[in-house]
């Protein structure tokens, strides 16, 4: 059996933090595997209790910890064995780099300790999450309570505003305007800050348009929203949805429950708070 639920923080913390994932499995549960749609965010792992997960992105196990999973352009399965319990925290892109002054730029595409990445957090927090692990308002608290005294020390800034508001709109060409920065610091900025380009940033933010429309729609109309979206046509939008789901979109649309980011309100939506 498994247990999903996503939650959406505290308001001064959503500035920062898009959602909270909780997932459990029990001990019936010999194996386990969910695919990852694409995302633009950070993700922050906290795996509680003696449970083991396995990314296909590296294909090591990690056992009880905090790990940090960079944004990814491409889906990823994770692989649960046994007994599972682990939080999710997802950050909205250049929180990550702002808080912790790491390139995202340096890093390779898998799977980090934060002892590997020198981050320096009260793990206390594990056992704290472990013991309100049955009671997911308690966890949300929590939660909400570590990152606010975390957040409470960064500035405004207005590249990281720059990055969430292209995540909103899908505007390359605003994104640009918006800086004082030549395209070239531009391009290098957003990858230190994200890992990503701002093009990639873009298209990734205008599958999760498409998404919507596919979870608050029952008959999407694609050449709309392809032309809405400012895709070429219909065709370039079926092209992209493809290469980020890995399905063309009937077949997505018929094991969308395969999905935690698409089953999930708070994720698949375009409320960023800036």
């Amino acid at each position: 059996m498994i247990e999903f639920e996503s939650f959406t923080p505290e308001y001064l913390v959503s500035k920062y933090i898009k959602c909270y994932w909780m997932i459990k499995g029990n001990n019936n549960l010999s194996s386990y595997n969910k695919t990852i749609l694409p995302h633009n965010e950070v993700c922050m792992t906290f795996l509680i209790g003696k449970e083991s997960i396995e990314t296909s992105k590296d294909k090591n196990s990690i056992n009880t910890g905090i790990y940090v999973s960079l944004a990814s352009s491409k889906n990823y399965s994770i692989d649960f064995k046994d007994k599972f319990h682990y939080v999710d925290v997802s950050f909205y892109p250049g929180v990550f780099y702002e808080l912790f002054k790491i390139p995202l730029d340096k890093l390779e595409s898998k799977l980090y300790s934060i002892d590997e990445l020198c981050i320096k957090m009260d793990k206390s927090i594990l056992e704290t999450l472990y013991e309100k692990k049955d009671n997911n308002k308690e966890t949300v608290n929590i939660l909400n309570n570590y990152f606010s005294k975390l957040f409470y020390r960064l500035d405004e800034n207005q590249f990281l505003s720059n990055i969430k508001n292209l995540c909103i709109n899908s505007n390359l060409e605003e994104f640009y305007n918006n800086s004082r920065l030549s395209t070239r610091q531009i391009q290098r900025e957003t990858k230190k800050f994200t890992g990503m380009t701002p093009r990639t940033i873009q298209r990734i933010s205008r599958f999760y348009k498409i998404l919507e429309q596919l979870k608050y729609s029952s008959n999407p109309n694609f050449a709309t929203i392809a032309q809405n979206l400012d895709f070429y046509d219909q065709s370039h939008l079926i092209k992209d949805f493809k290469s980020f789901s890995g399905l063309n979109l009937k077949d997505f649309i018929q094991t969308n429950s395969n999905y935690l980011q698409f089953q999930s309100k708070e994720y698949c939506h375009n409320n960023i708070t800036i």
